[in-house]
């Protein structure tokens, strides 16, 4: 089942009720954001191309430029729909404000190159930067956007074994990942919670990059990304995600190798988690200084 979908992809799970009541539910429709993303994309690609010719090139930028204030509409319907669902009304405007404003800056950007009638090289080289940073702001805000409706939806019936929730979370042979090693012990083996099992996969992954945040593994070969169980009195357990220093040169660190998908964060992320986590009944810590993420799962 896991397959068949993508991590970050707009999913409406089974519910008890009956099919009606789930279909008048608000949907966040992300389709027109996504496409956009792609343009955006494909014109980074077009503008790095010394093979297109200036005319090609202007009718790119034309044609992202006057994608740009549908998709600016699209934003607040976003933010309409997650409130809607009954997420947080803060937490939706944060994410929408960070859409609005990559969006705007594009725009912008995009309608001076097209009043100008030409592209210097200089001008050239600033586009091609000013795009890349859009497409990693965007590419960064939409898996949030669907980190929340997932979350905001009605838990499942099912119990989900949490050994799942900390499996790979990197599902496509093109997807960037970061290697996570997890302790042995405590094992969560015999747990399970009532939850969105990529929504939770999801906040594992912010985890992640939240310890990870400004340590590029291929720059710090000495730290890695380290996961372990805490039982917390009551029967609940904590996943604990922290960067660890290795104190003696090994090939390898010891421990189980996770999977993780690579996210990258922007500044509503850690809300985002925060928010998403007590939807799903969990509760997300992120402890900068110590450079630690706790989730704790409501555990049956």
């Amino acid at each position: 089942m896991l397959g068949s979908r993508r991590m970050g992809e707009s999913y409406a799970p089974p519910s008890a009720s009956d099919g009606a009541s789930l279909s008048a539910r608000p949907r966040v429709e992300v389709g027109m954001l996504r496409n956009g993303l792609g343009s955006i994309r494909n014109l980074e690609l077009l503008i790095k191309s010394i093979k297109v010719g200036q005319k090609g090139l202007f009718a790119a930028v034309a044609a992202v430029h006057a994608d740009c204030a549908p998709m600016i509409a699209n934003v607040a319907g976003v933010a309409c729909a997650l409130v809607e669902l009954g997420v947080d009304a803060e937490c939706a405007e944060r994410l929408s404000s960070a859409l609005r404003t990559s969006l705007t800056d594009l725009e912008h950007m995009l309608a001076g190159t097209v009043e100008s009638g030409r592209l210097s090289v200089a001008q050239r080289l600033k586009l091609e930067r000013d795009l890349s940073r859009c497409a990693r702001e965007l590419g960064s805000a939409l898996p949030l956007v669907s980190l929340l409706e997932r979350a905001a939806q009605p838990r499942p019936v099912e119990l989900t074994p949490i050994e799942l929730v900390h499996a790979s979370s990197a599902e496509r042979s093109d997807q960037k990942i970061i290697t996570v090693y997890r302790d042995a012990t405590p094992s969560p083996a015999g747990h399970g919670v009532h939850v969105d099992l990529e929504a939770a996969k999801m906040l594992v992954a912010i985890g992640v990059a939240l310890v990870m945040d400004g340590h590029a593994l291929e720059g710090h070969p000495d730290h890695h990304p380290r996961l372990r169980f805490e039982v917390q009195p009551g029967g609940a357990l904590a996943t604990i995600l922290f960067l660890e220093e290795r104190l003696e040169r090994r090939a390898e660190p010891e421990g189980a190798r996770l999977t993780v998908a690579a996210l990258r964060l922007t500044a509503p992320s850690l809300l985002c988690a925060e928010v998403a986590a007590r939807r799903l009944g969990a509760r997300f810590d992120y402890a900068r200084d110590a450079r630690r993420v706790c989730i704790y799962w409501p555990v049956s």
